[in-house]
């Protein structure tokens, strides 16, 4: 005996099984760093455009490890690069995304919430921005 739909067996469940909705992808819970934690201490280097997303805790900015403002050398502290930005308060901690970039020719340091960041007159290649978060209206 034959079956006429024996050939549409395997077409209709790819069918089926393409109209099932996939889950939505699951987001990363930020890693939870240090206040001596830089992009360069986590292989950040050359990753330019790429955004990461951290987790700060309570403590104290190292403004011995923060070079620039903005963007600021790879080799600078996340946390205090957000503190400084205002992004974080250090008593508090939080969240901090960042972005990688490309190195520059020279950072010029800043005073910025009682935050004082260093200047390198030299070339350093790599770098970051903070991401400020958007204000809700």
């Amino acid at each position: 005996m034959t079956y006429p739909l024996r050939g549409w067996i395997p077409f209709v469940a790819s069918l089926a099984c393409a109209l099932v909705p996939m889950p939505a992808a699951v987001a990363k819970p930020p890693l939870s760093i240090d206040w001596r934690t830089s992009p360069l201490d986590l292989d950040l280097r050359g990753m330019n455009g790429a955004r990461y997303h951290f987790l700060c805790p309570p403590g104290k900015p190292l403004e011995s490890l923060l070079t620039g403002s903005g963007p600021f050398t790879d080799a600078s502290s996340i946390c205090s690069a957000a503190a400084q930005r205002g992004v974080i308060q250090a008593t508090a901690g939080g969240p901090v995304t960042i972005e990688i970039r490309p190195g520059l020719s020279g950072y010029t340091g800043s005073m910025r919430n009682f935050i004082r960041s260093n200047s390198y007159a030299a070339r350093w290649e790599g770098s970051f921005v903070v991401i400020t978060p958007a204000k809700i209206r």
